[in-house]
């Protein structure tokens, strides 16, 4: 694996990754340049779950517009990773060039020295 890399994490806390990728509040982005952190940000990421302004929006842009707004907030990210996912979003960033991982691991900093190792399981399995 390449030891210089983007990631983004689902979480809601910046610690944990979240287990519903849809209904997380940010995305951890960790840089990482020759197996060592080099930056770390937190992106808000829109609730598409409980704003009716969103949800008036979906109803007009279904779920590509949703992939798109998501796309938008990791396009500079080489994993997307997230506790559990859709298909349709899992499928959507594969097609985008994005690696989307569903990990059992819970901790970022875990699940992201496991990745740097090239460790980390892709539970696929977990996809709904």
């Amino acid at each position: 694996m390449n030891n210089n890399f983007k990631i983004a994490f689902a979480t809601n806390d910046g610690i944990n990754t979240f287990a519903h990728f849809g209904r997380a509040k940010y995305f951890e982005v960790i840089e990482i340049e020759n197996g060592n952190i080099k930056s770390r940000e937190r992106r808000e990421k829109p609730d598409f779950h409980s704003n009716a302004e969103h949800n008036h929006q979906h109803d007009h842009q279904g779920h590509h517009g949703r992939h798109s707004t998501i796309l938008g907030l990791v396009k500079d990210c080489d994993f997307v990773v997230a506790g559990g996912m859709g298909y349709g979003i899992y499928d959507f960033l594969v097609s985008e060039g994005k690696t989307p991982i569903v990990t059992t691991v819970k901790n970022i900093d875990e699940a992201l020295s496991l990745l740097v190792e090239n460790k980390l399981e892709n539970h696929i399995e977990k996809l709904h």
